[in-house]
């Protein structure tokens, strides 16, 4: 889970998905469903790795024995997303061009594409209400997500989740993919000027979304090349 998690980061920075320390990617300790890896706010994404990932647990209490820490912002929205479900195993917040354009927009995201498409029916939306500092907006946020794996952060950014940090990886791919193109078409004219598939076809996409994509695990046809990526980058990710 180590590596996996350490791997995802580089990953990340590679993709130019980075917020100087801010954002984190986290991920459930296997077999101690209370606790959760994370990196600590001195490091940059392109500088973690699988031993410098920090252990808190749920209720704010670092257990690494460890001079960095995890700012409380990043206790308040990972730790309330694995208190509130057990389900998921990875959450991914992270602030990007795209996703912050998007979670601005009134319209949220649109099923534009292919990419939107996978991830429209299972996304949701959180109300801006301050930065994420009082640990009682824990219950806001885990409501405002409900049974989703996405969450467009109004004013704020996007959570991803997954059942694996694998699929928490490809997922968050997958979302950032579709808000870029969003951008990118509204950037040329109005909503109005957009093709939008018919409420028809959408229903149907959405079935076949349902029907046919399955948990992504490490065993999925992307994790491995991302992986030999990652070791051919770094391979001190892994250290």
């Amino acid at each position: 889970m180590r590596v996996q998690l350490a791997a995802s980061y580089r990953l990340m920075a590679v993709a130019g998905v980075n917020d100087l320390t801010y954002n984190h990617l986290s991920a459930r300790v296997p077999g101690e469903p209370d606790r959760y890896l994370v990196k600590g706010e001195r490091q940059l994404f392109e500088q973690v790795t699988a031993s410098s990932l920090l252990k808190y647990d749920l209720a704010g209490n670092k257990i690494s024995d460890s001079a960095d820490a995890v700012s409380r912002g990043g206790q308040v929205i990972h730790a309330g997303v694995f208190e509130a479900r057990p389900d998921i195993q990875a959450v991914f917040h992270t602030h990007t061009t795209a996703n912050l354009a998007v979670s601005m927009q009134k319209i949220g995201l649109l099923p534009l594409n292919q990419h939107a498409l996978r991830v429209y029916s299972r996304t949701g939306y959180h109300r801006f209400a301050g930065f994420e500092f009082d640990f009682e907006s824990r219950k806001d946020l885990a409501a405002s997500l409900g049974d989703k794996l996405f969450l467009v952060m109004q004013n704020h950014g996007a959570l991803i989740c997954g059942r694996t940090v694998p699929e928490a990886y490809v997922e968050h791919h997958n979302f950032e993919f579709a808000c870029r193109a969003q951008v990118a078409a509204l950037s040329a004219g109005g909503v109005d000027q957009l093709i939008v598939p018919p409420d028809d076809v959408i229903a149907y996409a959405t079935a076949q979304v349902e029907k046919y994509l399955t948990t992504i695990t490490e065993h999925s046809r992307d994790w491995g090349a991302l992986l030999a990526q990652a070791r051919k980058l770094d391979p001190a990710f892994e250290q």
